[in-house]
């Protein structure tokens, strides 16, 4: 009964954040029609597999198959829509906050563990990437999930602790492989708990092997059940062989950096009195958040472009840091006071109400967002009964209209398009393939129709309905629907 109560409670606590969190961005959630262009990216995936096409073998991907599968789940309970996916994102906050919180409290205490979810949720884009749906929040969930039953397990030595924290680690990776990085720091911790195993003459092999073949064995199945591996260059090709533009922001590592982290100064501020006071009590636990920040600055210093969906994984061990640099000025402060009510009481209740008025003070970052085009979604939902496929590079349109967009270019984004993996001739090939009835471009439109051949394609099959005036967004249906 009391693990049960336990759990309960629990779980009342992520049902309350997530309401909360939905009320407060009820209308960025419903009403924005696309938060990030990788939203049409991750719903159409989830659209085609829905409909029985393979991920890898038909639909090209370069991420991990997790997401799409889960939510593919998802919308066959609650139904296809952009605000149940965003919902499900909004499920892997709650979740990853819940278990920041834990993790900190268990370590620094209550008012800490409190300043730091406060500020990680404040932190830059935090929100925005909260209720959208992209699979960066997700993987970042189940890696701070894996690390909270690493520490129930380091405190109670129970074996399905260490299976459970295994096993979400390799669900992260098969969301979104940017946490393996975070692996080594995994099995030092781990490491260090077997030293001191072998100290007191106990065994220290298993608990190492039983959490690392946990790992491999439940990434390995989940990758042979999707053909992942026999298509691995696809998660691989388009990250890797980027070519370099000087002239946009993202390849400019010093100072998109310094872009990001500069939007959380004051953040930095605390880590920096956090640091100090993990090596001045001799705190061995914050080594961990400390050593997690110093990886990824030096990854991404090194890593071609960095988007700013990669915060958090700053964000995140900066505001850990950050805690310990709270509990440090909160002993300091507290040794000056006579009452023990003020620590026990006052202390958490003005950490709930700091967690509360910046929570509703701080904007969901809707700036910057791709904007709506209705004429063109109205004509796209008025030749919908006589179309099978709209080619696109815009596929949440798709998405909304309940259209399928030919699988081998269900991801036709910056990425693939700028390492080559997708040329001009494929695009052609496609388009003779699939015949689509509708073609819409609204991102790649100059790029798309600097080929000759496909720009002739085109023109001799397809009729404009719909041009803006810079010449950007096209709208075309096919000749024989004008019959």
């Amino acid at each position: 009964m009391p693990k049960l109560k336990n759990f309960l409670f629990h779980l009342l606590i992520i049902s309350l954040l997530v309401g909360f969190l939905v009320a407060i961005r009820f209308k960025p959630i419903t009403q924005t029609f696309e938060l990030d262009y990788d939203e049409g990216l991750n719903l159409i995936k989830t659209l085609l597999y829905s409909q029985g096409f393979s991920l890898y073998t038909q639909i090209w991907s370069d991420q991990p198959p997790l997401f799409t599968v889960l939510l593919s789940q998802w919308f066959s309970l609650f139904g296809q829509s952009v605000f149940a996916a965003r919902f499900l994102s909004v499920l892997f906050s709650a979740l990853l906050l819940w278990c920041f919180y834990q993790i900190i409290r268990r370590d620094l205490g209550i008012v800490p563990a409190l300043v730091a979810t406060v500020l990680l949720f404040n932190s830059w884009l935090y929100i925005r990437l909260s209720i959208c749906v992209m699979i960066g929040i997700p993987s970042l969930s189940l890696f701070m999930l894996s690390i909270y039953f690493l520490t129930l397990y380091k405190e109670r030595f129970y074996k399905y602790f260490l299976i459970l924290s295994g096993g979400l680690l390799a669900l992260s990776l098969q969301t979104k492989l940017f946490t393996i990085f975070l692996i080594p720091l995994m099995l030092f911790s781990l490491l260090d708990f077997s030293l001191k195993a072998i100290q007191q003459k106990k065994d220290w092999s298993h608990p190492f092997v039983l959490w690392l073949g946990t790992l491999g064995f439940i990434y390995i199945i989940i990758g042979l059940s999707y053909q992942q591996f026999s298509n691995f260059d696809q998660l691989l090709q388009s990250h890797l062989n980027q070519p370099i533009e000087k002239t946009m922001v993202n390849f400019n590592n010093v100072n998109y950096l310094y872009h990001m982290m500069s939007q959380d100064y004051e953040y930095i501020f605390i880590a920096v009195i956090g640091i100090l006071a993990i090596f001045l009590k001799k705190q061995r636990d914050g080594l961990f958040p400390l050593t997690w920040f110093l990886t990824a600055i030096l990854i991404f210093l090194n890593y071609k472009p960095i988007w700013y969906h990669h915060y958090p994984l700053l964000a995140i061990p900066i505001c850990w840091l950050a805690a310990y640099g709270v509990a440090l000025l909160l002993d300091l402060f507290s040794k000056n006071l006579k009452s023990q009510n003020i620590k026990k009481h006052i202390f958490p209740s003005l950490a709930v109400v700091f967690l509360i008025v910046f929570v509703v003070a701080t904007p969901a970052h809707p700036k910057g967002k791709p904007p709506q085009n209705l004429e063109v979604m109205q004509l796209v939902l008025k030749y919908k009964s006589s179309t099978q496929w709209i080619f696109t590079d815009r596929p949440i349109y798709a998405f909304y209209a309940g259209l399928r967009v030919p699988p081998e270019i269900a991801v036709m984004s910056y990425k693939r398009l700028n390492s080559g993996d997708l040329t001009s001739k494929e695009l052609l090939a496609v388009l003779q393939k699939y015949r689509p009835e509708q073609i819409f471009l609204d991102r790649w439109t100059g790029q798309i129709k600097s080929d000759n051949q496909l720009t002739a394609y085109i023109n001799k099959n397809y009729s404009k309905t719909y041009t803006d005036k810079k010449g950007i967004t096209e709208h075309y249906i096919l000749s024989a629907l004008n019959m």
